[in-house]
């Protein structure tokens, strides 16, 4: 029997410990450009121009501009919002009616009822009072390289970049993606964040401090059943 309930006990501190985190699959996103894209021409031999690459590209430094080039992408994301909501309902309402006559029967009804009084009368209030309030604030700073995965028929650049960083057994995974137009590409081959259109940014990771910021299962179920 104290074996049984040992067991038990172990049981029950297995469920209340946190699980592990399944493994990184690296993302990888298939863009499909707009249809109202404009289609790529073929240049004529000998030009030095050609429909889709920007003017400038002759007077400008070594930028991404073809499949599987490298763009350095500068996140600097900054979310602050802020919500309230007050609401105050209030309901009154109050009736009365009496009957008179009804075919000689509230006088008939009187005579062997004196306490009965053909007299309706009812009142009812409501109110309800709710208050609400929310505020979140966010900011994510960091470095991802990211490569050329496609060029659309429009000259834009699809980019897309993972990032993975280990600091005492915790990794740390960045990943981006999202269109980017090569005249926002500064002369250090480098692009913000807030320059990139359908944009995917995420900051995610693994190991002993995200398991633990977790309830364990048990927690769960028992959070989920309490009616309270």
């Amino acid at each position: 029997m104290r074996t049984i309930g040992f067991c038990a006990v172990l049981a029950l501190l297995e469920g209340c410990a946190s699980t592990h985190i399944a493994p990184y699959a690296p993302k990888k996103r298939d863009y499909e450009a707009p249809a109202a894209a404009l289609a790529s021409s073929t240049a004529a031999p000998g030009s030095l121009w050609e429909d889709g690459r920007p003017a400038t590209i002759l007077f400008t430094d070594a930028r991404a501009l073809r499949e599987n080039d490298l763009v350095v992408v500068r996140v600097e994301e900054v979310a602050d919002a802020k919500r309230q909501a007050d609401t105050d309902l209030k309901r009154s309402t109050a009736g009365a009616a009496k009957i008179n006559e009804f075919l000689g029967l509230i006088t008939l009804l009187q005579g062997s009822a004196s306490w009965l009084k053909p007299e309706i009368s009812a009142e009812s209030a409501s109110r309800f009072i709710g208050e609400g309030s929310t505020a979140r604030t966010e900011r994510l700073t960091a470095t991802v390289p990211a490569l050329v995965r496609k060029v659309l028929p429009n000259g834009n650049l699809f980019v897309e970049g993972h990032r993975v960083i280990l600091v005492n057994n915790e990794e740390h995974h960045f990943y981006i993606s999202g269109v980017v137009r090569p005249i926002d590409i500064d002369e250090e081959n480098s692009v913000k964040s807030s320059m990139i259109a359908d944009a995917e940014i995420e900051f995610t990771g693994r190991g002993v401090l995200s398991d633990n910021q977790e309830p364990g299962w048990l927690s769960k179920y028992l959070g989920w059943l309490w009616p309270f």
